[in-house]
Formats: C-alpha cells, sequence, structure tokens
C-alpha cells in the first residue's frame, strides 16, 4: 500500500484501491473516511501552483445547511516520502449518479431511477445555484459536461474535477487555464481556439450552462438537435454552433421532429432565458443569462409546476395549462415519465396563486400536495383555527396557505439564511419565524407585514 503525507496536517494517508484511472491520473480510497485521493500520472510545476491557490481559496459552499458537498474540491495536497506533491485530498460525493443518468429517459428505465419533471426542474436550480457560487469566487468551470455533475436522490447535485477549473490567483492574476472542452458545450466563440493560452470568462460558462439545463429540461435533447432542412450533409454539432443553428433558432435550417419537446411548455421566463442564450447569445455573448437570472426564473418555474390528475408522475407547467406528457403519450405512444394512472382522476383547480391536487377524501387518502418552495420544508404550523397552515423552507420564506382550498396566502420574506421553524400565537393573529440567521421575526397574519425581529 501507498503512504503519502497531507500536507496540511502532517498525518499519513493510505491509499487503499483504486477506484478510477484517466489520463491524467488516478482516483483512490483513501483510510481517511470520506475522503479520496486524485493521484497525478506526472504532476507539472504549473498544477502544483494551481492546486495550492484552489486549496487556499475555496468557495462558499451554498448547502452546507443540507449536510451537503456540491464540489469536489481539493481539501488538501499530499506528498510522497519525498515531499513532492503527487496530488490531492478531496470529498467523496457518495450516492451521485451522473447527469446523463438523470436526465436520458432510457438510462433512467435501465437504472430504474423514478424521476418526474419536477425533479429535473430542481436539479436545474440546484445546479445554477452551484455554479452561481463558483462564479462569485472567481473560478470559471471550462469543461462543464454531464459527466462531471453527479445528482443524488435529493436533486442535489456535485460538481467533480473541480481541478480542471480556470483558477486565477488572487494574489498576483497569474491565469491557470481550463485546458479542456467537451464537444456540444463549448460556446461559438472558442471554437478552434488554444484552450492552453485562452482566457475565459464566466459568459463562456453561461452558454455550457444553457445546454446542460436544455437537455434536463427537454428529454436529454440537445438544443442543437433536430431536422436538417438545409442543402447538403447535416453539418456536425461543432458547426451548428458556430452559425447558431437550433432547433427554436430564427431560421428553420434545423427543424423539430415528431419527439422534439415544444419550447412551450417550460415557464415563459425560462423560455426568455433559452432564446436570449442561444439567439440573442449567439450575436452577443454577453446577452446570455447569468447563472444569477437562470437561478431566478427557474424558481418561478418551479413554483408554477403543478401535478397532472390522470397519471401520478407527470407534472406540467400551469402556464402551458394542460399535461404534455399525457398528450406526448397519446400522440406518439412515448412516455418518459411513465407512471400510475389514476383510476378517478384528481381534480385540479385553477387560482392565481399556487397550484393544487385535491383526491377523494377517503380515509388515509392523500388530500393536498402543497408546492411552491424551492428548497427543503423544515417546519410547519397549523392556525388554532385550523384554517391556514404556515411552512418555513430552506428558501428563506415562509409560506401561508388556505387548508381548505391548497391556494397560496402570502409569501413573507425577511430572513437571510433558513427558516427553521414557526409558531401562531394562541389568538391565531401573529406567527413567529426561527432562522439560521439567528433572528426571530414577528409578522401579523392578516398583512404578512414585519412587526418585529428579535
Amino acid at each position: 500500500m501507498t503512504v503519502l503525507t497531507c500536507a496540511s496536517t502532517g498525518k499519513s494517508i493510505t491509499l487503499l484501491k483504486e477506484i478510477a484511472n484517466s489520463g491524467e491520473a488516478k482516483i483512490w480510497r483513501t483510510n481517511q473516511n470520506g475522503y479520496l485521493a486524485k493521484i497525478y500520472h506526472s504532476p507539472t510545476p504549473e498544477r502544483v501552483q494551481k492546486l495550492a491557490v484552489m486549496i487556499a481559496n475555496p468557495p462558499t459552499e451554498p448547502n452546507s445547511h443540507l449536510n451537503h458537498v456540491s464540489f469536489a474540491w481539493p481539501k488538501s495536497a499530499l506528498k510522497n516520502d519525498q515531499g513532492d506533491c503527487v496530488g490531492f485530498l478531496m470529498p467523496e460525493i457518495k450516492d451521485g449518479k451522473e447527469l446523463l443518468d438523470v436526465y436520458n429517459p432510457r438510462r433512467r428505465q435501465t437504472l430504474k431511477l423514478e424521476i418526474d419533471w419536477r425533479f429535473l426542474h430542481t436539479t436545474a436550480l440546484n445546479i445554477v445555484s452551484i455554479i452561481e457560487a463558483l462564479h462569485a469566487a472567481g473560478y470559471v468551470l471550462g469543461d462543464i459536461k454531464p459527466q462531471n455533475i453527479l445528482v443524488n436522490n435529493r436533486a442535489l447535485p456535485s460538481i467533480i474535477d473541480t481541478d480542471s477549473f480556470q483558477v486565477i490567483n488572487p494574489k498576483n492574476g497569474k491565469v491557470y487555464h481550463c485546458l479542456v472542452g467537451s464537444e456540444g458545450y463549448t460556446p461559438p466563440e472558442l471554437m478552434g481556439k488554444d484552450f492552453d493560452i485562452i482566457k475565459q470568462t464566466e459568459i463562456h460558462d453561461r452558454f455550457r450552462l444553457g445546454v446542460i439545463i436544455y437537455q434536463l429540461l427537454f428529454g436529454g435533447n440537445n438544443p442543437f438537435q433536430g431536422k436538417w432542412t438545409g442543402a447538403g450533409e447535416t453539418p456536425d454539432i461543432n458547426e451548428l454552433i458556430c452559425q447558431g443553428l437550433w432547433v427554436n433558432g430564427s431560421t428553420n435550417l434545423i427543424a423539430a421532429v415528431a419527439r422534439t419537446i415544444p419550447l412551450e411548455i417550460v415557464h415563459p421566463e425560462v423560455q426568455q432565458c433559452f432564446l436570449k442564450c442561444f439567439n440573442d447569445g449567439h450575436k452577443n455573448p454577453n446577452f446570455r443569462p447569468t447563472a444569477r437570472k437562470w437561478l431566478e426564473a427557474l424558481k418561478v418555474g418551479n413554483d408554477r409546476l403543478t401535478i397532472c390528475g390522470r397519471v401520478d408522475s407527470h407534472y406540467y407547467s400551469r402556464t402551458y395549462g394542460k399535461c404534455y406528457w399525457c398528450d406526448r403519450s397519446t400522440n406518439l405512444g412515448i412516455d418518459i415519465f411513465p407512471g400510475v394512472v389514476k383510476a378517478k382522476p384528481s381534480v385540479v383547480e385553477e387560482s392565481t396563486s399556487q397550484p393544487q391536487v385535491i383526491s377523494n377524501k377517503f380515509i388515509g387518502n392523500l388530500l393536498q400536495t402543497l408546492t411552491g418552495h424551492s428548497y427543503s420544508v423544515i417546519s410547519v404550523a397549523y392556525s388554532p383555527d385550523g384554517q391556514t397552515l404556515a411552512s418555513g423552507s430552506d428558501d428563506k420564506t415562509i409560506k401561508l396557505w388556505n387548508v381548505n382550498t391548497g391556494n397560496l396566502l402570502q409569501t413573507l420574506t425577511g430572513h437571510s439564511q433558513q427558516v427553521r421553524s414557526v409558531a401562531y400565537s394562541p389568538d391565531g393573529q401573529t406567527l413567529a419565524s426561527g432562522s439560521v440567521d439567528r433572528t426571530i421575526k414577528l409578522w401579523n397574519v392578516n398583512t404578512g407585514n414585519l412587526l418585529q425581529t428579535l
């Protein structure tokens, strides 16, 4: 067994079992619980310097409150007996599936993964939040591709292969380039460029992010897939990207086919992000939506999802107005979210607030499903009269619901971190909320106004 030294602690790290091998390095299981080692075949001085900068400047973990590791960030350099850096220690990402296994219907079926469209929306939203945190820390991912993103059964993603990122030393401005790129994810302005010398920006990541989100929401298809209607053979994907030819582009050279999922099924704000990314952004890369803009649009899109009254695994956007997946199954005989057809369809009541599902009220049956929070719901409390329900969430908001109709009455915002507890006053007129931000807030239930911060 190989024994190395952890540079940050001086402790011995034993390499127990090789679990992966690539052209540049091997991944090993170690005797340090929860940590793996990446050992380079030929570590260069440049790579060692880059690792030192990353270890000294880790990005903020956006999901620490969920006990989740969002990126396999280098924790410490590992040195051999001669004192040379040969690799690094990083957290192990457990129970994650490759993004391709999550968004590709055939892969899901093979692996028997029960995933619906809402899960994919949430995964997209969470990927965006991670990339926003990385961009905020000054990092450019460069090689964003499905193989580098793992997703667990809570729709929480983790990004691996982080040492391929573009890194800038904050002390002297030295750029450590991202040396790799993947076909289908490289923006047009970088086609044919030498990655060894080009300094990338988050604007280039915006293109890659758009492709990933499209694949998640549109059945695993790439936006540049479709029927070629131009002269000659279909250009390869790099040429299509260079020309800005995609299925919802300004020309009809790439046309939709019967199985193409229409852009209209997602919320209009999400639609606009795609159009800005691949139409406006082709002409001017600065027009591509930022990670923050994607986050805002996907939150709205998630809030407008509702469950189908016919099939228990079908979610659709209320802005689209009907279950696209039922229509697709009828027209094509293909259901990429197969589920149980309900004997008696649920009644879906339309409202201007929150979607709802009401089933027959037999004993033991589901009465309501209230959706709208973008992260975990941590606490709920009934009002004294039993007519209103308050919910506190990791998305930093409190929502008040009408118990009888399922309608969203109010969303209370003001906490800067996760809301962990909610409670009504005995008269039902005031709601108290406790948060990780170390404050208690008192709210007027009728108006939604903040009364006090303790």
